[in-house]
């Protein structure tokens, strides 16, 4: 494990720093300017919905084709594109007048910040790492939890000091001068690809062998059971969006101070970290889809808890459990799609699978919003949306003999022929 840190260290770190760096276009950090903004603009919860879930399904449809620049450019070009991108989002953000620069505002967070910060790290990792892919995609993903940890509480703090205009004004500052730079740096090299060369921190007798073929995106969309799969996999991102984006109207609800549910996300991330780690071991050892039927549940029982109890006890317990989900999710994100679809074309599969990632968020703040707008109370949602993941962890242990099957055959047709 040493060895293969020191040996990588560049790149993990670069990896881990654009994760942490996707926190300024996700959902817990942007829906803290929703009280200003409510304020500010008289917008109800679901018409700021409906802003947020217009900017992030155009987001979604643009990273359909955007994505594809990771396959085209090298991992540093598309690193210092993806952050001025977001930096110029926080800017905007900073200095909206209405509606329509807000919608400007939305989409460039969510393009650059949920999308393409976290879709150039992992596609990046997942080609750079095979033996080891797991534990590579895991120590990448920390870096979300790191973002969770420090950011919404950091962000609370700042917001109370200055406003939430000159907390975005900072953002934007310390995103172009201080990752930019450190990025520019760490991928100054890019990593030589398994196979090609040896591997100082991976032998060839512990290496896999490589994948034969790999799907392109119009024979993946061909496929039924990627479209079952997806519906189940962005199950997590719909329902964790739908909570933080509501995070304050919860908070209100249940009589529990904003501050207090900001202080939880450190237990969100410690959870997120652990489960990242064990998770990225588990599929090293057993395959990303081997666990992809049981990892919905603790988020679960989280939000079936958020539901009926009203002590403080709760939200700990709940953030804590449903962190398990988060991280555990981290992972198979950057493996599950490789394993399953080869490594070639891999930019523009993922960032299908992205663009369906951020289209769910973007409609489970709208749904939500209108619903608590028409007197549906928030917590019994979160009862529903519990009992629709444990659906989709039913549908996805059905789902296993057939992603097993399409796995292999990755790994044993020729190039060439067709998937079957």
């Amino acid at each position: 494990m040493t060895r293969f840190l020191i040996g990588n260290f560049r790149w993990l770190l670069a990896g881990f720093l654009m994760t942490m760096g996707s926190a300024f276009g996700q959902t817990y950090f942007v829906s803290l300017s929703n009280s200003a903004l409510i304020e500010r603009f008289g917008f109800s919860h679901g018409s700021l919905g409906l802003v947020y879930a217009l900017a992030t399904t155009s987001s979604a449809l643009i990273l359909l084709e955007f994505g594809k620049i990771v396959d085209r450019v090298r991992a540093r070009t598309a690193a210092m594109i993806t952050v001025a991108g977001l930096s110029l989002a926080c800017l905007v953000m900073a200095g909206v007048q209405g509606p329509v620069m807000l919608f400007a505002a939305y989409l460039l967070l969510r393009l650059f910040g949920q999308g393409m910060m976290g879709h150039v790290a992992m596609t990046a990792t997942g080609r750079w790492f095979e033996a080891r892919r797991g534990m590579a995609v895991s120590i990448v993903s920390l870096g979300h939890a790191a973002g969770i940890a420090i950011v919404p509480a950091a962000a609370v703090a700042l917001i109370a000091l200055t406003g939430d205009r000159l907390a975005w004004t900072l953002s934007a500052a310390a995103l172009a001068l201080g990752l930019g730079p450190v990025l520019w740096g760490l991928l100054a090299k890019d990593r030589m690809p398994e196979g090609r060369a040896t591997d100082l921190t991976e032998t060839e007798s512990t290496r896999p062998a490589p994948a034969k073929q790999s799907w392109r995106r119009r024979e993946v969309l061909r496929a039924p059971v990627f479209w079952v799969l997806i519906l189940c996999a962005v199950n997590p991102a719909a329902m964790m969006t739908a909570l933080f984006f509501h995070q304050l109207h919860l908070t209100d609800v249940k009589g529990w101070s904003a501050g207090l549910f900001a202080a939880t996300f450190t237990a969100f991330a410690l959870a997120r970290i652990v489960a990242s780690l064990f998770a990225g071991g588990l599929i090293d050892r057993f395959s990303a889809r081997a666990m992809m039927a049981v990892y919905q549940l603790p988020m679960a029982a989280g939000l079936a808890l958020l539901w009926p109890v009203d002590a403080v006890w709760v939200v700990p317990v709940a953030m804590v459990l449903i962190g398990l989900t988060a991280g555990t999710d981290s992972a198979l994100a950057g493996t599950l799609m490789p394993e399953l679809f080869g490594l070639r074309y891999l930019g523009e599969v993922r960032a299908l699978t992205f663009a369906a990632i951020v289209l769910a968020s973007a409609l489970s703040p709208l749904v939500t919003g209108y619903l608590i707008d028409a007197g549906i109370a928030f917590p019994v949602q979160l009862a529903g949306m519990a009992a629709i993941s444990v659906s989709a962890s039913i549908i996805l242990l059905a789902l296993r003999g057939r992603l097993n099957a399409i796995a292999m055959d990755v790994y044993s047709r020729t190039p060439g022929s067709s998937p079957s």
